[in-house]
C-alpha cells in the first residue's frame, strides 16, 4: 500500500511540474538546405585548375517559447552544418567554420533571447541575429549574431528602433577577472567593441502615387551607427601591462549613415540601399606606433524588376568602394553584405565561396562581406507554371580598385552567364538546378603578368525545406 501511495504521488508531483510546461505555446520553425556543386577550374588556372566537387548541409531549428501574453523566449540552433563525407570534428571554428576541414558537427545554438512587450513597444535582449537591416545587400544575419539589447516603437506607419550590440571575439574578459588581464595578452581590459544603433522607418501600402497613376506600397528607412572598438589601447607605463606594444593599441571610432527603400508601383518592383562609414579607422594612443588611419568608404545597391507574366525582367546594380593601396593615411573599402546577398552563383556567393574556397585564390569577401566591387546584372524570367520558376542573368564585374599588392595586372572579375530552374515540389519543399559560366578576368591574374587565367564553369543543385 506504501508502494502505491509514493507511486500516485510522485505522478501527481510530475503533473504539478509538468502542467505549467504543458500550458505553455511552443512553435518551431526553421530550415534544412543540401546543396551540392560540381566547380569545374575553381582556381581560374589555363594549366592545372583543379575542379571542385562536394555537398554541403545545414539543419536550422528556431523555437518561440510563449511564456504568456507579452513574453516569448526564442531560441535557434544550426547542427550537421558540414561536407557530405567529410573527416568528422567535433570542434567548430568561429562563426562561420570553413567547410573544407573543420565542420560545425556539433549543435551551434546561437540565438537565445527574451521578447516582451514593454511601454508600448517591443523589447528583445539576448543573443540574436545582428547587422541586418533594408534588403538583403547589406546584410549578414545568416552567419552574425551576438549579444544584443533592442527596442522596437510603433506609431502607426511608423517605427522607431534603438539597440545596442557587443561584439564577440574582443577578448576582453578574464575568468579571474579584471585584474586577471593586467599582464595577459590573451585577455586585455581595453580590448572590446560595441554598436549603438538608432533608426527609423515608415511602411505605407495601397495609396495611389504620381507614377503612371499606379497604387503603390513600399518601405523606406534610414540608421545611424556608432561603432567604437578598442584594440589593445591603454596606457603603457603600467607596471606588468606588457599588452601594448609599439605596433599594437589603437582605437576605433566609425559612423555608420545607411539610407534605404522598397517599393512596389503595379507590376514595377524597385529596392535600394546605400551604405556610408567615416570615421577614425586607426586611432593610436598610448605611445603606441601604430599608423593613424581615418575611414571613408561606402556602397550602393539599386535592382529593379518588372513582372509581366509569366515573364519577369530587371536590373541590378552594386557598387562597393575599394581600399586605395597608395593612401595609406585612409582606409575607403566600403560595407556591403555577402551571407545574405549572393547576386550570382559563383562571382561575390558566399556559400560557394565558404564551401569551395576562394575564387581564384583571390578573396573579395572581408569580415563577411563582399568587398571592392562593380557589377551590374541584366536578368529575365519565366514562369510558365505557378511552381516552376525559370531564370537567366548575365552579369559584368570589376573592382573599384586594384588589389592591395602593387603592381596588380587588372580590375576585371570577369562576366558571368546563370542559368537556374527552381520547381515548388511542396509549399514548403524547393529543389534548384543551376548552370553558370565565369569568363574570368585578368583580375584572378593578381600581380603575376605571366599567370595563365582560364574560363571555369559550374553545376549546382539545391534542395530547400522550410517549415
Amino acid at each position: 500500500m506504501k508502494k502505491l501511495w509514493i507511486a500516485l504521488l510522485s505522478v501527481a508531483l510530475t503533473l504539478t511540474f509538468a502542467m505549467p510546461v504543458c500550458a505553455a505555446d511552443v512553435r518551431f520553425s526553421g530550415s534544412y538546405v543540401a546543396q551540392g556543386y560540381y566547380d569545374n577550374n575553381r582556381a581560374n588556372l589555363k594549366d592545372g585548375g583543379a575542379s571542385v566537387t562536394n555537398v554541403w548541409q545545414r539543419l536550422r531549428v528556431q523555437t518561440d517559447f510563449k511564456v504568456q501574453e507579452g513574453l516569448m523566449l526564442t531560441t535557434k540552433f544550426d547542427a550537421m552544418e558540414k561536407i557530405w563525407g567529410a573527416a568528422r570534428s567535433t570542434t567548430a571554428t568561429g562563426t562561420n567554420s570553413t567547410g573544407n576541414n573543420q565542420e560545425a558537427e556539433i549543435i551551434k545554438f546561437e540565438h537565445v533571447y527574451v521578447t516582451a512587450n514593454l511601454w508600448g513597444g517591443i523589447l528583445r535582449a539576448g543573443y540574436q541575429q545582428q547587422s541586418v537591416w533594408g534588403t538583403a545587400f547589406g546584410d549578414n544575419g545568416d552567419q552574425t549574431y551576438g549579444p544584443r539589447v533592442r527596442y522596437d516603437y510603433i506609431v502607426g506607419p511608423w517605427t522607431f528602433l534603438v539597440l545596442w550590440d557587443k561584439l564577440e571575439g574582443t577578448n576582453y574578459y578574464a575568468p579571474g577577472g579584471p585584474s586577471a588581464n593586467i599582464g595577459n595578452n590573451a585577455y586585455q581590459v581595453d580590448s572590446s567593441g560595441d554598436k549603438y544603433v538608432g533608426a527609423f522607418w515608415y511602411t505605407w501600402a495601397n495609396k495611389p502615387g504620381p507614377f503612371l497613376g499606379l497604387s503603390n506600397s513600399g518601405q523606406v528607412g534610414f540608421l545611424i551607427q556608432y561603432y567604437p572598438q578598442s584594440y589593445q589601447a591603454g596606457p603603457n607605463n603600467v607596471s606588468g601591462y606588457t599588452g601594448l606594444t609599439d605596433a599594437t593599441g589603437y582605437k576605433r571610432a566609425i559612423y555608420l549613415f545607411n539610407p534605404f527603400f522598397k517599393a512596389q508601383f503595379g507590376p514595377l518592383y524597385t529596392e535600394g540601399e546605400v551604405i556610408y562609414w567615416t570615421g577614425k579607422w586607426q586611432d593610436p594612443e598610448g605611445g603606441s606606433s601604430a599608423a593613424k588611419m581615418d575611414l571613408n568608404g561606402w556602397s550602393a545597391y539599386l535592382s529593379g524588376t518588372y513582372d509581366f507574366a509569366p515573364m519577369y525582367a530587371g536590373l541590378t546594380f552594386v557598387f562597393v568602394s575599394g581600399d586605395d593601396a597608395g593612401t595609406t593615411d585612409k582606409y575607403e573599402a566600403g560595407a556591403a553584405g555577402g551571407t545574405d546577398f549572393n547576386p550570382c552563383l559563383m562571382l561575390f556567393n558566399y556559400d560557394l565561396n565558404r564551401w569551395n574556397g576562394n575564387q581564384g585564390n583571390i578573396n573579395y569577401f572581408s569580415g563577411p562581406g563582399i568587398t571592392n566591387a562593380v557589377m551590374v546584372q541584366v536578368f529575365v524570367g519565366i514562369k510558365p507554371v505557378p511552381k516552376l520558376d525559370l531564370k537567366a542573368s548575365f552579369t559584368m564585374a570589376q573592382a573599384d580598385k586594384d588589389g592591395a599588392a602593387t603592381g596588380w595586372q587588372s580590375k576585371d572579375y570577369g562576366n558571368e552567364l546563370d542559368i537556374t530552374a527552381t520547381y515548388k515540389i511542396y509549399d514548403n519543399l524547393s529543389y534548384m538546378i543551376g548552370f553558370a559560366y565565369l569568363w574570368a578576368g585578368d583580375y584572378f591574374k593578381g600581380t603575376d603578368s605571366s599567370k595563365g587565367v582560364d574560363n571555369d564553369y559550374l553545376l549546382t543543385h539545391k534542395l530547400t525545406l522550410t517549415f
